[in-house]
């Protein structure tokens, strides 16, 4: 079953501003805020309790929040893949209310979806040009995993402590394309170390 901002986890009704939407709600339904007695969020509906004893339920897709709460969600937005699965979620608000024949909130919801529809179409150009961007970094990132990867499986077969001095040496030369990546230093320094101590026991047990 399709997702909706609701139940896909991209709101939660119980973190909205109370306050706001209190003035939503008696905005909404023309009447004083003292008139309202109290609201209830509940997972899908806002339950109005008013002064003189009945209460309604209101749609937060009735509100302006909905609206700005909606564009938060694309904006919290940091790769394709979110954006996508929140997508599905956005297709299945826009087909919310197909079936009213209310002329007025068919005309509200379509510059909801309108105003939605513009908030994705930048963010996705926003995510498309920082990957962009960070292309040469990861491509970097990823030259680094390998030298580092390579060298683990030939400090792998090193077999005594002077041949691994000699590697170390020859690592420590290489390693100032890497010095910008303190994880992949840090990785490989570990690697060294444990190594030489592998082989240092080794030496040690042979003594004996």
């Amino acid at each position: 079953m399709s997702k909706n901002l609701t139940t896909g986890g991209f709101i939660n009704p119980q973190q909205l501003p109370l306050e706001q939407v209190c003035l939503e709600v008696a905005a909404l339904l023309k009447v004083t805020l003292k008139q309202i007695e109290r609201l209830e969020l509940w997972p899908h509906q806002i339950w109005v309790k008013f002064v003189e004893g009945r209460g309604k339920f209101i749609s937060y897709r009735r509100l302006p929040l909905w609206v700005e709460q909606g564009i938060a969600a694309i904006n919290n937005c940091r790769d394709h893949s979110s954006l996508k699965l929140l997508a599905e979620a956005l297709s299945v608000e826009r087909d919310w209310y197909q079936d009213s024949n209310d002329s007025e909130l068919l005309q509200q919801w379509d510059l909801t979806i309108s105003l939605w529809r513009q908030a994705w179409g930048e963010k996705s150009q926003e995510i498309t040009q920082e990957e962009e961007q960070l292309k040469p970094l990861r491509a970097h990132q990823q030259a680094a995993s390998n030298w580092l990867q390579a060298w683990q499986q030939v400090l792998h077969f090193c077999s005594d402590c002077d041949s691994l001095n000699r590697l170390a040496t020859e690592i420590e030369q290489q390693s100032h394309e890497f010095a910008d990546l303190p994880e992949i230093m840090a990785a490989l320094r570990q690697i060294l170390q444990q190594r030489w101590l592998e082989l240092s026991h080794t030496k040690v047990a042979d003594a004996v």
